[in-house]
C-alpha cells in the first residue's frame, strides 16, 4: 500500500463529547451522532434501556444500525442471529421488534457511540474492528453477535481508554 493522504480534521462539540471529523467521503460524525441522539438516553439509564428494550424499538432502529456501523445486511443478520429475509421483513414491518433484537441493537448502538468517543473517529474505530485483537484474543467484529461479546469489546475500549492495552 501506498502512503495515505493526510487528511484535515477538525472537531466538534455535541452533548459534552468532542468528535474528530476528516475531509472524506464516509458519512460524517456530525451525522452519525444525529442518528445515535434518540438512542443515547438508553445508555446513561439501565431502567430507561430496559423500558425501550421491553416496548421494542421501531423497525427504523435497523436502518439506523446500518447507518451507523457501515455493515451490510449479511453482517446484521449474523449479529442479530436471524436470516436475511427475515431482517428484510423487520425492516419493512411497522411493528415493534421484539425484546432479543431491540437488547441487541441498543447493545450495538452503545458500543458504536463508546467506540466513536474511544477513537475519535468512526472509521478509525470500524478499521479496529476488523483487526485481530491480543487483549481478547479475537477480531472484535466477530464477536459482536452475542451480548455478551459486545460487553467484552466494551471492556476493551474502556482498557484502551485508561492506557491499559496489551
Amino acid at each position: 500500500m501506498g502512503k495515505e493522504m493526510k487528511k484535515a480534521a477538525k472537531y466538534i462539540y455535541e452533548g459534552g463529547k468532542r468528535y474528530k471529523v476528516y475531509d472524506t467521503d464516509e458519512t460524517p460524525v456530525s451525522q452519525v451522532s444525529d442518528v445515535l441522539v434518540p438512542y443515547t438516553p438508553y445508555f446513561k439509564s439501565p431502567i430507561a434501556k430496559l423500558d425501550a428494550i421491553k416496548r421494542g424499538l421501531q423497525p427504523g432502529a435497523i436502518n439506523d444500525l446500518i447507518e451507523v456501523t457501515g455493515a451490510t445486511q449479511t453482517d446484521i443478520s449474523k449479529w442479530l442471529d436471524i436470516t436475511e429475509p427475515t431482517l428484510r421483513k423487520h425492516i419493512q414491518n411497522t411493528r415493534e421488534l421484539n425484546l432479543g433484537i431491540s437488547e441487541h441493537i441498543i447493545q450495538l448502538f452503545e458500543l458504536f457511540d463508546k467506540g466513536l468517543d474511544t477513537f475519535g473517529s468512526l472509521s478509525e474505530f470500524k478499521n479496529w474492528l476488523k483487526h485481530y485483537n491480543t487483549g481478547i484474543d479475537a477480531i472484535p467484529y466477530d464477536i459482536l453477535d452475542t451480548i455478551t461479546g459486545i460487553g467484552i469489546v466494551m471492556n476493551e475500549l474502556i482498557r484502551i481508554d485508561y492506557g491499559a492495552t496489551a
